[in-house]
């Protein structure tokens, strides 16, 4: 390949990818402006190449969103979305289908649950430990999705490291007061399952014939 024809195709992919670098910002403005909760503006990928020929067709396969926000009572969130099969619009962009994580620290959680509240992911579980009348409590917990309420089903529990059944109704009271109501997801993705990692829990949710209008 000669010299020209090196230098033509460079300037062709840099055409691309300052295009697709456009449509990303645009993408993360509507999207911005249509989530109040949002920590900044998004970040936006616009995947497949070359760009400008999904352009001139007026769709592209996979766009990612990664973003942070904090709910209504201060939790903050990482937000991961995978948009597919998204398409331009009169009023912006819309995707056939929708995907979303939303993981929130284990720290934070347990700030508000009170001082001396820990938790713990394990083995897909969640592990509360505090203090009972001095000596430590125990509880491990599946995480279960119940419509747009996560709620707590005990597995095990211990006092003092000793062995106490799960499912006394003062652990069963105290977890059917830790269950709680999902906020409304962004661009209307319905919960689809909970999961619980050594750091985060993370809500999961799914959604068809998503609209990203709004926005400059």
């Amino acid at each position: 390949m000669s010299a020209g024809a090196c230098a033509l195709l460079a300037g062709l992919v840099l055409a691309d990818r300052v295009a697709a670098g456009v449509a990303e910002d645009r993408m993360a403005d509507r999207i911005a402006a249509r989530q109040s909760a949002l920590v900044g503006a998004p970040d936006v990928s616009v995947e497949g190449f070359p760009f400008l020929w999904h352009a001139a067709a007026g769709s592209y396969p996979e766009v990612e969103v990664d973003g942070r926000a904090r709910t209504q009572d201060g939790l903050p969130v990482t937000a991961s979305l995978d948009l597919r099969d998204v398409s331009g619009t009169a009023g912006g962009y819309s995707a056939a289908k929708a995907r979303g994580e939303f993981r929130v620290p284990l720290d934070a959680l347990a700030a508000k649950r009170g001082p001396g509240v820990r938790l713990t992911g394990r083995d897909g579980r969640l592990e509360i430990a505090r203090s009972f009348m001095g000596v430590p409590l125990v509880v491990t917990a599946a995480l279960k999705l119940t419509g747009d309420t996560v709620t707590l089903a005990p597995a095990a529990a211990s006092l003092a490291g000793r062995p106490l059944d799960p499912a006394n109704p003062r652990i069963a009271a105290a977890l059917k007061a830790a269950e709680r109501k999902i906020p409304e997801l962004p661009l209307g993705l319905v919960p689809s399952g909970i999961s619980v990692d050594d750091s985060a829990v993370t809500v999961h949710g799914e959604a068809r014939n998503v609209s990203l209008a709004g926005g400059s």
